[in-house]
């Protein structure tokens, strides 16, 4: 089986028997990388998340991985903290607006975002970088 099937059929498969007030408190995510992982798998992911994050360095556009992810609800409330072992990292919102705090090698950045009711948000996050820094 694949990885997207797999996932989806967790996704779907989760929900059995909990209650709904759990499943609202919780945040779906997934973190993929770049070049393991089937264009198609992250074409899916794409589909069944509506906020795709993506973390690199500017100017040469590595991407990174190992990035801190918090994400803030309008009212200030923790909604997720994780960490994303690769450099796509998706998540599935309810819509409303959003503070996305990241945090790689000790440098934090910061953006707030609203999520809509259909369609998805793509948001990319660019650390600058000194050869010995990172």
């Amino acid at each position: 089986m694949s990885l997207s099937a797999g996932l989806l059929m967790l996704c779907l498969g989760c929900t059995v028997g909990v209650p709904a007030r759990v499943l609202a408190a919780e945040v779906i995510h997934v973190s993929l990388g770049i070049g393991d992982d089937d264009p198609i798998e992250i074409e899916m992911m794409r589909r069944l998340h509506n906020l795709q994050l993506v973390f690199a360095l500017k100017g040469s556009g590595s991407y990174l991985a190992d990035v801190r992810v918090t994400l803030h609800g309008a009212g200030g409330e923790t909604v997720l903290v994780a960490r994303s072992p690769g450099p796509l990292f998706f998540a599935t919102l309810r819509p409303g607006t959003y503070r996305i705090d990241v945090e790689y090698h000790g440098k934090l950045l910061s953006r707030t975002t609203s999520i809509p009711r259909s369609g998805r948000r793509d948001l990319y996050f660019y650390w600058e970088s000194a050869a010995n820094d990172l």
